[in-house]
Order: structure tokens, then sequence, then C-alpha cells
């Protein structure tokens, strides 16, 4: 009981926070719409910088209120990064967590940048060069938690529940996968996302039961399916062909690397 009572406590933060300094719109984005726009900016920023694709994309679905907020829509500012004394480009003045001498809230200076992929690169080399934050970069790319947990305590936010609304979105929408993508493959980031997904989604309807090479489990894989990198078991496997028949039936399976790989037995979605 305690445990669900702090999940649904959190959850609660989660939508309060992604809905804060936000306008109604007569078509809000969505988180899948939000990570359909920016994963590649995400991606591009993790091989530039370093910084964990999944934490770039919730912090930006976070900060940003999924792109609905003032500051991302009039600023193209996703991340929230006010102005610092040493800004020079331009600026918006939104209503955040300052105070004036009379404990008055008032306006706070943000950033503005020209577009979103502006906001994005300031981002990353905000944290980077910022010495507050170097001991991040000692992390490794995959351990997102300790990335989250490290934002939170450098001070990046002033919410305590931070670090754990960034881990809870990463996980509710599987953002952990965009951190196992290589360089050369951001123009098909989507494939691989959605490919993820989709057989994460058929291992949990099948009630958590492992797949494996002695006892295989048919995975039907969507149209958009293309080579890529899946997750199973906790472990990393690039398959790098998939022989296509145009038929449901049961196929031969796609080659792929040995090492450390749990198999899928595979069939094709009939075109």
């Amino acid at each position: 009981m305690e445990q669900l009572i702090t999940t649904l406590v959190l959850l609660f933060s989660l939508n309060a926070v992604v809905a804060q300094d936000t306008e109604p719109v007569k078509s809000r984005t969505s988180a899948d719409d939000y990570i359909q726009t920016y994963a590649s900016l995400a991606l591009e920023e993790m091989h530039y910088a370093g910084i964990p694709a999944s934490i770039t994309l919730a912090q930006g679905l976070l900060e940003s209120g999924c792109g609905n907020s003032r500051l991302s829509m009039e600023g193209n500012n996703h991340f929230g990064i006010k102005c610092k004394d040493y800004w020079t480009g331009d600026t918006l003045m939104v209503l955040d967590d300052d105070y004036n001498a009379d404990k008055e809230l008032i306006a706070s200076c943000f950033r503005a940048y020209e577009s979103p992929s502006d906001s994005y690169r300031d981002h990353s080399d905000f944290l980077r060069s910022n010495v507050r934050y170097a001991n991040l970069f000692t992390l490794n790319r995959d351990d997102y938690t300790g990335w989250a947990i490290g934002l939170q305590q450098c001070g990046y936010a002033t919410n305590p529940q931070y670090a754990n609304l960034l881990s809870a979105l990463i996980e509710r929408y599987a953002l952990d996968v965009f951190d196992r993508i290589p360089e050369g493959e951001i123009a098909s980031c989507m494939d691989y996302y959605e490919t993820h997904k989709y057989i994460d989604q058929h291992r949990r309807s099948t009630a958590g039961e492992l797949v494996s090479n002695q006892q295989p489990r048919a995975v039907r894989l969507p149209g958009f399916y293309k080579a890529g990198w899946l997750k199973a078991n906790h472990r990393q496997a690039m398959i790098t062909e998939l022989i296509d028949q145009g038929s449901s039936e049961v196929m031969a399976p796609p080659t792929y690397q040995e090492d450390g790989f749990l198999g899928f037995e595979v069939t094709a979605t009939p075109k």
C-alpha cells in the first residue's frame, strides 16, 4: 500500500510539473509527439557531448511540458535555462521561482533561442562547461539513474522529486532505448525505438516470460521494422538482417551478433 501511495503521489507530481507554466492551446503536443520530433536532436547531442539521450529527452519533456509551455513555444527554450549574468542572447521573462524583497513572485529572465536545436545545443554546452556538473561526465552513458540523481544533487532544479520524475519519464516511455543507438543510425532512430517498444510489449503480454534460444517465442515484427538495437533480457543485440518472405509464416531467424544475445524466433508482417 505504501508503495502504491508513493507511486500515485509521484505520478501526480509529474503531471503537475509537466503542466506548469503552460497555456491552453487548440492542439497540445503529446509526449509521443515530442519524442518523435526531438529524439534525433537528443541523439546528436549525446554523441556531441556525452549526455545520455534519455536524460536529454526526459528533461525536455519535463521542463517544456512536452513542448507546450510558453517558454518553449515563444522562446524555443526546452530546458528551463535562465539567463545568468554572462548570457548575451535573446531573453524571455516568465514567472518561475524568483521573488523580490517583499517576497512577491516576479518574472525570471530565461534564455530564448532561434530554434529548438539551438536550445538542445546550449543545454549540452551548459552542462559540459559548468564545473558544477563535471562529475556527471564520469558516469557511464547508460546510467540514466545516476545522471538523474546527479542533476538533482548538482542543483539543476529545485524540485526535490526531480530525479524521480526524470527516471519515471525514461521508464514510462522507454527512452533508454535511444542511449544504445549508434551515431550512424540517428536517421532511423524511431524505427529502432518503435521496434524495441513493440517487442517489449509483446514480452509483457506473455506474462513476462523470457525469450531464449532454447525456448524461442515468435514475435511478429511491425511494418516499420528496420535492423536495429534491441534489448533482450537486459542484454543488447544487433539484428543485422531480416529475411522477408512477405507472409506471416515463421521464418528463419535473422543473423545477429552472438555475444550475450538471447534470440527471438521471428515472423514477418505481411505487406
